[in-house]
């Protein structure tokens, strides 16, 4: 049998690289920026073109390189930054694995134009699909200018696999913010299709962030400040007030660089527990610097993820220092534990003192509220008969308690000791932790979660208005201006056509904010804002592909306006009527989500418990 294992060729081994590194245009834009920003430039300005299939243009006014270096940095592997194994544990640059341009240039038609200040003239270099086309001297101002077009016309399967434009360029912009957040001294512009979308002067830090997302955060941003031995955290955390269910401004950079981290997310969680709904998160932005040889970067193709060496240390001291700054805030309670007043005394029993008595307290057991015969003078209290005989129950009083409740139920019952005075509970619905609506069912127990249920009734309401009203509007009297930030003013325009065809009317504006001039006839005006945004959060949440339509989301929007909370008490009828009202859906089993509603603990499950 002949050999079959042989060398990939280099185009070849730079595609599969490229499936890594390049997962989409956005991947271009943080690759080429990063570099700009490590070679020194404090102004970096990006162009794109649909979205970055057509174009994405990086220039800079960094160190540049010269025509030797220009052509080695195309070759895989080739660094700058990295020399020996120890240097990968003590990153302190952005792009530094070597095969970011070669990637790009495997699967795009590059040209790149560079010069160092020191040169009085630059170089050129042309490569499409890996294949070098010339590489000439060229006048160029000092940096670097990197244009990537065509993104994968080589590879076609991976092209039209790209999203809408709107849901690419959403991508690109979030890329772009992870960036500018951390580089506040460098100036960034944006430009998309030739219209200028950010462009953000040399600023600190609270004022990069308020640049980026808006003046409405300006209000609400805390700032934060811990620092320790171990890791120096600064930055900015939200008011209670500025919590949101979904939020797209929850940001953690390390030494610089973005991260991901659902564990470190927890303890902002915990820190502002029991001052927010436990489904909603407010924004933050931390900073955290550490000794570069305490974490690993290298553990991911993004470089998004990164270990921690007292992972569980830092959790500790962002849990206790947001805990910390939130009290300074006066927006948590606090409690002085470095109170030096001399105003409160400690009591405290000198060795000879005298036990104090226990306390006596009078009563009797056998007091019966129900016997009409009793003296009111007793105060609730009432001795023995001389015989010490206990007086009974009266059983007619004790079932004057649940007159009025015969018809619900045969199924539960409360006993006791005496069954011959043990009177029958008539109530088929009990409320638990007011969360649980708990009835007995044939095969077993019935468990109904009464929010979801309820959002679930709800939902079959505005659907079939929705339905009803279809482009049906009500015209505002006076029109509602909502203020967007970047990625939500683009995710809603590109939806506009749907917005109308539910019944509203909405005009958008060049500054990022749009006009309300209409609503759908079913939703009120002081939620019309609010459900806007539920939409657009919708959307993009699935990436500009959700699987329910503008009407399934418009209609589970309105509804998460009026669902009852969790803690609500309900009286029998309300959980009556909410129970019918729940089989009367056409899905009474799962929430307009897809979570369950009810859940049957079978009388074998029961059995088991009690064996």
């Amino acid at each position: 049998m002949a050999d079959v294992i042989r060398l990939m060729s280099d185009a070849l081994a730079n595609q599969i690289a490229a499936g890594e590194v390049i997962q989409r245009p956005a991947s271009v834009v943080k690759e080429l920026v990063e570099n700009s920003v490590d070679a020194g430039a404090d102004e970096i300005t990006v162009n794109i073109k649909d979205a970055g299939r057509t174009l994405v243009q990086v220039i800079d006014n960094g160190c540049g390189m010269s025509p030797s270096d220009a052509r080695m940095s195309f070759e895989r592997h080739a660094t700058s930054k990295i020399y020996t194994s120890d240097d990968l544990f003590c990153i302190c640059t952005k792009g530094f694995r070597g095969e970011a341009l070669a990637s790009i240039a495997a699967v795009a038609e590059v040209e790149l134009k560079t010069r160092r200040e020191e040169d009085s003239i630059g170089t050129q270099i042309i490569i499409n699909g890996s294949q070098f086309v010339g590489q000439n001297p060229v006048s160029t101002t000092v940096g670097t200018n990197f244009s990537v077009k065509n993104l994968f016309f080589n590879v076609p399967a991976r092209r039209k696999f790209l999203k809408a434009n709107s849901t690419e360029l959403q991508h690109i912009i979030t890329e772009f913010q992870r960036i500018v957040l951390t580089h506040p001294s460098i100036s960034f512009s944006l430009y998309h299709n030739g219209t200028l979308i950010y462009n953000l002067p040399q600023s600190n830090i609270k004022q990069r962030i308020i640049n980026v997302f808006g003046k409405n955060l300006n209000q609400e941003l805390i700032p934060v400040e811990i620092d320790t031995s171990i890791v120096k955290i600064t930055g900015f955390t939200g008011k209670p007030t500025a919590t949101k269910k979904r939020s797209d401004k929850e940001y953690f950079f390390v030494n610089n660089r973005f991260m991901k981290s659902q564990y470190f997310h927890k303890a902002v969680a915990l820190a502002y527990e029991n001052l927010v709904r436990p489904d909603c998160i407010p924004p933050y932005f931390l900073y955290f610097e550490v000794d570069p040889h305490s974490i690993d970067v290298n553990v991911h193709p993004t470089k998004t993820e990164i270990n921690f060496e007292n992972g569980s240390d830092v959790f500790r001291l962002l849990q206790a220092g947001i805990r910390e700054t939130l009290s300074k805030s006066n927006v948590a309670p606090a409690i002085d534990f470095d109170s030096e007043s001399d105003d409160i005394e400690v009591p405290y029993f000198p060795k000879d003192a005298p036990i104090p008595p226990m306390p006596k307290v009078n009563f009797n057991p056998f007091y019966n509220p129900f016997e009409t015969n009793q003296s009111s003078s007793s105060g609730g209290y009432q001795q023995h008969n001389d015989d010490g005989e206990r007086q009974r129950h009266n059983i007619d009083n004790w079932q004057q308690l649940y007159s009025g409740n015969e018809s619900l139920t045969e199924d539960l019952s409360f006993a006791s000791h005496e069954s011959s005075f043990a009177p029958k509970v008539e109530n088929r619905l009990i409320q638990i932790k007011n969360k649980y609506i708990v009835s007995p069912s044939k095969s077993g127990i019935m468990i109904i979660d009464q929010r979801r249920a309820h959002k679930r009734v709800l939902y079959q309401k505005y659907i079939e208005k929705v339905d009803a009203n279809v482009d049906s509007v009500q015209t505002l009297l006076y029109p509602i201006t909502l203020n967007l930030d970047v990625t939500s003013f683009a995710m809603a325009f590109d939806i506009r056509d749907e917005f109308q065809v539910v019944g509203f009317d909405i005009e958008f504006n060049e500054d990022n904010s749009i006009i309300i001039n209409g609503i759908p006839p079913f939703l009120s005006e002081d939620s019309a804002t609010e459900v806007i945004n539920d939409i657009i959060d919708s959307y993009k949440e699935g990436h500009g592909n959700v699987s329910t339509s503008i009407k399934d989301i418009l209609a589970i929007a309105a509804a998460n306006r009026e669902v009852i909370p969790y803690g609500k008490a309900l009286s029998p009828e309300e959980m009556r009527q909410l129970i019918d009202s729940l089989f009367a859906t056409n899905e009474p089993n799962f929430s307009p989500e897809g979570d369950p509603e009810i859940v049957i603990v079978g009388l074998d499950e029961i059995e088991k418990r009690f064996s």
